[in-house]
């Protein structure tokens, strides 16, 4: 019996594609939530073939039924109350008025066309105690959220734009509660930033690069995890797995697939038509969220750096590498941190001395102007 034998099964993810951002980062959320479900056995390869097939070993569950129910069992999260739920929806929709109230009256003010100490009263007596209530609002918004989340880290907000100091209260909770089994939520927390690298403007934290949507339709960050995890379910699983994409689930997309990038140049028909709404494909943007846990962010001078991140040739791009041996979570983890694959041309002999059999990379995209623009991955191109 080999050794792999010995250990349970092989498993081809044939669904996912190893040359593709998505199918890359979904194929190591698989991993992660393997890991997370009791599959602690369970190693990571690639198969050349006409592209990487990623292929699991040493599960126990290996048709892919079974393997697709083990899935899903460690995407799904704690059970939500519909009273928790309808009290998050409450303190949301109080917390959103308060502060468009007070966003609306910081305008009025802007407007009026007063001195420089008239308006300093004029926010001290008028825009102060709306902005104190929009914080008691955010407040109870918060905690009713905390409630009402499938997995803990959603509690941070609808994206990752939460104060440094409030950032660093989440990580010693965080901590606290984890140990070398349960230590996903705080692998998640410092892939999202970190509390001594904030924005230039303000003292929110500064998002991974990961961060594709932030607002533009609607759509944020973790809001769109928590809706995709409600939407779990073993067939979606499956499907997504082992079967051919058939881009049928509507918005709720992370756009970390090419296929996302909709400009007018791209595509045969006004994007903004009612029948060119984004489609994507869930299951699989759920577990490249996963994926993150593996891709660890780190303050450094002159901003946040994010492991497979770096700016080449004046363009923020993301390079992953490709193996062919099984490898554990931690290996893995070790892998999409090698220095070597950020530099503008890698060096392929000291790479594949490494275990490294193949390095794709994409560049962070975007699209349009202001505050309505989108963000993409290109399509991967080896390097």
């Amino acid at each position: 019996m080999s050794e792999r034998d010995a250990h349970g099964g092989e498993v081809p993810l044939a669904a996912l594609d190893g040359a593709n951002p998505l199918g890359f980062l979904a194929s190591l959320g698989t991993l992660v939530t393997l890991e997370g479900a009791g599959e602690t056995a369970a190693r990571l390869r690639w198969r050349r073939g006409a592209t990487w097939l990623p292929v699991i070993d040493g599960v126990c569950a290996t048709e892919p039924d079974a393997f697709s129910a083990t899935v899903a069992r460690g995407l799904r999260g704690r059970a939500i109350s519909a009273d928790a739920d309808a009290r998050r929806d409450k303190t949301q929709k109080a917390y959103e008025a308060a502060r468009s109230a007070a966003k609306k009256k910081f305008e009025e003010i802007k407007k009026r066309g007063l001195s420089r100490d008239e308006r300093r009263k004029a926010i001290e007596a008028e825009l102060r105690p709306l902005e104190t209530e929009s914080e008691r609002r955010r407040e109870a918004w918060l905690k009713a959220l905390a409630d009402a989340v499938p997995r803990r880290e959603l509690a941070l907000g609808k994206r990752l734009d939460c104060a440094g100091d409030e950032y660093r209260q989440h990580a010693l909770a965080f901590r606290a509660d984890a140990d070398t089994r349960e230590r996903d939520a705080l692998d998640l927390l410092a892939a999202f930033g970190s509390d001594a690298c904030l924005q230039p403007r303000g003292d929110a934290i500064e998002p991974t690069p990961f961060q594709f949507i932030t607002g533009s339709g609607h759509q944020f960050f973790l809001e769109t995890v928590r809706q995709l995890v409600d939407n779990v379910s073993e067939e979606r699983v499956r499907r997504t797995l082992f079967e051919p994409w058939t881009y049928s689930d509507e918005s709720l997309s992370m756009r970390w697939d090419p296929i996302d990038d909709h400009r007018y140049a791209l595509m045969d028909r006004d994007p903004t038509a009612s029948d060119s709404k984004s489609r994507t494909v869930w299951m699989a943007n759920l577990l490249a969220y996963r994926a993150l846990a593996l891709l660890p962010s780190a303050a450094r001078l002159g901003g946040l750096a994010t492991s497979g991140w770096a700016i080449v040739d004046d363009e923020l791009a993301f390079t992953w590498p490709i193996w062919e041996f099984p490898a554990s979570i931690d290996a893995v983890r070790s892998l999409v941190q090698l220095r070597d694959l950020t530099a503008a041309r890698p060096d392929g002999a000291a790479l594949r001395a490494r275990g490294v059999a193949d390095v794709f990379r994409s560049r962070r995209v975007k699209v349009g102007t202001g505050a309505n623009f989108k963000l993409n991955f290109s399509p991967a191109r080896r390097v």
